[in-house]
């Protein structure tokens, strides 16, 4: 039996994110520039590196690699950017930002992931918001410093299937790095 690439493309599209397993996370917000550096620094085109999905060196599946080069897919995946580009133009408000010690950019990133994680969007009926979130706390782990966030039930109807509370959670890793991942991993104690 086959299945059109039609009937496919959501689930290419959240395969990017999926088959990573985790987002590494946006670096710290740079400090704010000192008038003489905005007078003397020149303009710069934003970037559109994002505009086109890049293709492979090498892809694990022949027939998913095709079809991310067809014009149906480099649609949607300029719809899903645009999307993206718009929902982080947008501030929300809970009582957590501010809070947890992370940057203003690291903690604004965290609702946005998991609606893209739920294929989610600010436009969805009811969707995950920052206000949804409660924030539980950061720990010192063994594979680093970790920050949980619960995510509410209601992600359950939206395709959450772990069994119990879902986390959402961003890892700083010993060298630094940020990461972002979800699921049933809990806060201990």
């Amino acid at each position: 039996m086959s299945v059109s690439y039609r009937t496919t493309l959501p689930a290419a599209l959240t395969a990017c994110s999926l088959l990573a397993g985790c987002m590494q996370q946006p670096p710290d917000d740079p400090p704010a520039p000192t008038p003489q550096a905005q007078e003397a620094a020149p303009a710069v085109a934003p970037p559109t590196a994002a505009a086109q999905p890049q293709p492979s060196a090498r892809s694990e599946d022949p027939a998913l690699a095709a079809h991310m080069q067809t014009p149906e897919f480099r649609r949607e995946y300029r719809t899903k950017q645009e999307q993206l580009q718009t929902e982080a133009e947008v501030q929300e408000s809970a009582p957590w930002l501010g809070s947890t010690g992370l940057s203003d950019a690291q903690e604004r990133s965290v609702p946005r992931y998991v609606r893209m994680e739920l294929g989610q969007s600010l436009a969805s009926a009811d969707p995950v918001r920052a206000e949804d979130l409660q924030y539980v706390g950061q720990f010192a782990e063994l594979d680093g410093i970790v920050y949980y966030w619960r995510i509410p039930d209601k992600a359950h109807a939206h395709g959450d299937t772990h069994a119990g509370p879902a986390y959402v959670y961003i890892r700083k890793d010993a060298a630094g790095v940020f990461y972002t991942d979800w699921g049933n991993r809990t806060p201990p104690g």
